[in-house]
């Protein structure tokens, strides 16, 4: 079975994790949508222009800068003679275990159905027929021509609507909730695979992980993945994803759902926090409730806040049409920074409660709680970092895992620096 995960027009809502990477491949628990829905087969996503362009030129000849996968598989044929059911969900659906049972039900079914979360399409099961005739497949081909166009396109169709709920995420902030709620579940799912031997109580590692004698391990489950590296006297407090060839520095404290992504490098104290692929924190310095973006270096002594002096919930400020700025009640009492993409800090920036960095800024004390991407606080007089700037920092950074800058990552850094100035 086939599946196609789009983009709708709220997905920009998510802020900067998403504006140089593509919704479902969000890391949450310690998965991505595109990974989770390829329990049911090959998936094909529907993304904005810019991602879209990305991939079609860097399609299969290395990983996707953000650390996801980078083929695009062909538009095959149902093999069925009667035709296929087809899943359609939406790239904001969160990657949870409950997500994934809810739509294994669905296909199952069998059924033509949607499923919607208030205004939007959460999901839909949709038949193709053989030969390429039918209302369902004229919608499908819509929304593989335009993801803005999916949801318009799917809701022609006037399918019934299912019996069922999937968590999504509408606002930057949703995403730390999401990924604790999911983590556990997520874990389990991994752990199921068979692929990791449980080396010491409530700790599971795949083949290659080195782990040494003298790390503590006070609360499971750990998964550590092939090829990752945990120093001496490293504290886990789980529940723990460690990627591969992750390296974790002695004497690093790992607390309750942390998530490190591949080739990430970690020291210090982590809590309740994503760090996706490629991404640096080797240092002393607290890290909480956040998530950092691939590509990030988070230089010594930097740390995040994540409870208020008040020990009240954190509000976000957003511009407002008026030129004026409107409160965002987050409810949640733990909230940290939201890094994007190709980010950095200078050595003991203090990053505030609810910090949202845009991709590619570089960043220094004082942190306002928003910074726009490209934005270098270290140049007197505003001036920002430029693509081609962007561009070497990324390149000498990438060298040192051993990847090579292409040239489509050349031009999707300058369409990054292009949108985020406007037209």
């Amino acid at each position: 079975m086939k599946t196609i995960v789009f983009e709708d027009d709220l997905v920009d809502r998510l802020g900067p994790l998403t504006a140089a990477r593509p919704a479902c491949d969000l890391t949450i628990g310690c998965s991505t949508l595109s990974d989770l829905l390829g329990h049911f087969g090959p998936v094909r996503r529907v993304l904005r222009p810019h991602l879209a362009r990305y991939l079609e030129a860097i399609d299969g000849s290395r990983v996707a800068v953000w650390g996801g996968s980078s083929l695009i598989p062909p538009s095959q044929p149902p093999v069925s003679s009667h035709g296929a059911v087809l899943l359609l969900v939406n790239a904001r659906v969160v990657p949870s275990r409950e997500n994934l049972i809810a739509l294994r039900s669905l296909v199952e079914a069998g059924h033509r159905t949607i499923v919607r979360e208030g205004t939007s399409i959460a999901a839909a099961i949709v038949h193709v027929s053989a030969d390429g005739s039918g209302a369902d497949q004229a919608v499908v081909d819509a929304v593989l021509a335009d993801a803005a166009a999916a949801t318009d396109a799917i809701m022609s169709l006037l399918l019934p609507e299912a019996d069922a709920t999937l968590e999504m995420l509408s606002q930057p902030h949703e995403i730390i909730g999401a990924h604790e709620r999911a983590i556990v579940g997520t874990l389990a799912v991994q752990i199921d695979s068979k692929r990791f031997r449980e080396v010491r109580p409530g700790l599971f590692a795949a083949a290659g992980a080195i782990i040494a004698e003298q790390v503590v391990v006070r609360q499971g489950p750990v998964v550590v993945e092939a090829d990752a590296e945990i120093g001496p006297f490293v504290c886990l407090d789980g529940p723990i994803w460690i990627g591969s060839r992750a390296r974790i520095n002695p004497h690093a404290w790992l607390r309750a759902a942390t998530c490190i992504g591949t080739d990430c490098r970690v020291g210090g104290e982590v809590e309740a926090t994503v760090m996706e692929p490629f991404s640096n924190k080797p240092h002393d310095g607290f890290l909480g409730h956040s998530h950092i973006g691939s590509w990030v270096n988070l230089a010594a002594g930097t740390s995040t806040g994540n409870l208020k002096t008040t020990y009240g919930p954190v509000r976000l400020h957003e511009p407002a049409a008026d030129g004026g700025r409107t409160t965002v009640h987050t409810g949640r009492q733990f909230l940290g920074a939201l890094v994007g993409d190709f980010a950095k800090t200078t050595i003991h920036t203090s990053l505030p409660c609810g910090a949202r960095i845009g991709i590619a800024a570089t960043v220094s004390n004082p942190v306002p709680e928003r910074v726009p991407a490209f934005t270098n606080m270290t140049v007197a007089g505003g001036e920002g970092t430029t693509a081609e700037q962007a561009t070497i920092i990324l390149e000498r950074m990438m060298a040192r895992r051993g990847l090579e800058l292409l040239e489509a990552d050349r031009e999707f850094m300058r369409m990054l620096a292009a949108l985020s100035t406007g037209p």
